[in-house]
């Protein structure tokens, strides 16, 4: 019988434990969302717009326009770079436009990101990290089979066997551990960054915007759902446990990216960059049953005994759950997480009650959005906000819907009376009158 060992992904596939992405995996992937030579780049760039930038809220924009006007870094390293920005940022001291603050905590991020990096990076590739001390133990159990095999002395049958099992073990142990380590270098940046979001807002500078992109990232966006998720999955067993003021601030990105979209030139000016990031929030966060565990929380507010203020934020949370999903999706060349599109199919109320509860709470969040849907989106709330009434008249849910396709009364206009619904067209002409 020849040598049956172990592999790298088979240790690798023993790290994933159904509670969240494979901390192997998320090292690797961190190492791809953050890019040195980039940061290098970034932080000349910084160090330009400062000196030209008017105050915190302009230093977005100045960065935005010099990073698409830019070349190459002229060869400086990111610890040169950062350098050159720490020199700018002390010469911005007591401006008193808020901007050396924001120069140094952008810098503080960018070291900061560069330093997790290399932690990460040691994780994994340094002599002591996952891939070495994983081929450590697949040579030294193929040298102890090999050894069994060969031995003189009567051994047990399934010596070699159990001797490739204990190394496997062994081998996974190590690499939990290491992992571990890892994982947590990772979760307490994205912490720290977190609250850096926080204080850069307050400070009048607005992370998702500006050449820096650290906020930006799909990997970010999943981290920020995750925290929105686990207050979401509080509700059911542990309602007054679940904090709004936590869900809002992890919406910060989320509002920035829905508001600088409404104020395009065309009220639907979303990047590639802001669609991914939309895109990882909704799929992380449940897709439909975020919305769906989220209108169970509207519905029941007043009986859980919300106080006035999270009340007010549990409506806020509502509104941006609602104009992220008009703002990332109706778009030809975007789908929607499955989850999120099946509250879409009437159909599906047919055989499963369960869907019409979960549209009417679907319906909840929606009738809090106050953004305009482009016009693909316009059709397919109205088809599904006529045929649910049509189906089943005493559902609530087609109210929220409708509500959110006529905020964008033009297309509305055109398509709603293509229905020939009394209920619809009543509302049409209510929200024409308040137009007017």
């Amino acid at each position: 019988m020849g040598y049956e060992g172990f592999t790298i992904e088979d240790v690798r596939r023993s790290l994933d434990d159904g509670s969240g992405p494979n901390a192997w995996d998320s090292g690797e992937s961190f190492l791809r969302e953050i890019d040195p030579a980039d940061m290098g780049e970034t932080a000349l760039v910084y160090a330009r717009a400062a000196g030209e930038a008017e105050g915190a809220g302009e230093l977005a924009e100045v960065s935005d326009r010099l990073a698409a006007a830019s070349g190459a870094s002229d060869g400086a390293s990111f610890v040169e770079a950062e350098e050159r920005l720490a020199e700018t940022g002390r010469g911005l001291a007591g401006r008193g436009e808020g901007l050396y603050e924001v120069v140094d905590s952008l810098r503080l991020s960018m070291a900061d990101a560069v330093d997790t990096r290399a932690t990460v990076r040691s994780c994994l590739h340094d002599e002591d990290g996952l891939y070495a001390t994983t081929r450590r133990h697949i040579a030294e159990a193929r040298r102890q089979w090999e050894q069994s095999r060969n031995a003189e002395l009567c051994v047990p049958d399934d010596l070699p066997e159990r001797i490739v099992e204990f190394h496997k073990r062994a081998a996974v142990d190590d690499a939990r551990t290491i992992a571990e380590r890892m994982s947590d270098a990772i979760g307490s940046y994205r912490l720290r960054m977190f609250a850096r979001a926080g204080e850069l807002l307050e400070q009048g500078y607005d992370v998702t915007d500006g050449a820096l992109d650290l906020w930006l990232t799909p990997e970010n966006a999943r981290y920020l759902a995750r925290g929105i998720r686990a207050e979401l999955e509080l509700a059911r067993d542990r309602p007054e446990d679940v904090d709004p003021e936590f869900m809002l601030r992890n919406l910060e990105q989320l509002r920035a990216i829905v508001e600088r979209s409404r104020t395009s030139c065309d009220g639907f000016g979303v990047t590639p960059e802001e669609y991914a990031y939309l895109d990882a929030f909704y799929e992380e966060a449940g897709g439909g049953w975020a919305f769906a565990r989220l209108g169970w929380l509207l519905e029941r507010r007043d009986e859980l005994e919300f106080d006035p203020g999270d009340q007010d934020r549990l409506t806020a949370v509502a509104g941006a759950f609602a104009d992220g999903m008009l703002t990332a999706y109706g778009r030809d060349t975007v789908r929607m997480p499955e989850s999120l599109a099946d509250l879409f199919r009437v159909y599906k109320g047919r055989h499963d009650q369960g869907w019409w509860f979960d549209f009417e709470r679907f319906g909840e969040v929606l009738g809090h959005a106050s953004v305009k849907p482009s016009r693909r989106m316009v059709e397919d709330l109205v088809s599904t906000a006529v045929v649910s009434i049509r189906s089943q008249h005493t559902n609530t849910g087609s109210d929220g819907v409708l509500h959110a396709a006529l905020l964008n009364p033009e297309a509305a206009g055109d398509v709603i009376p293509g229905y020939q619904e009394p209920w619809a067209d009543r509302k049409l002409a209510a929200a024409r009158d308040g137009d007017g």
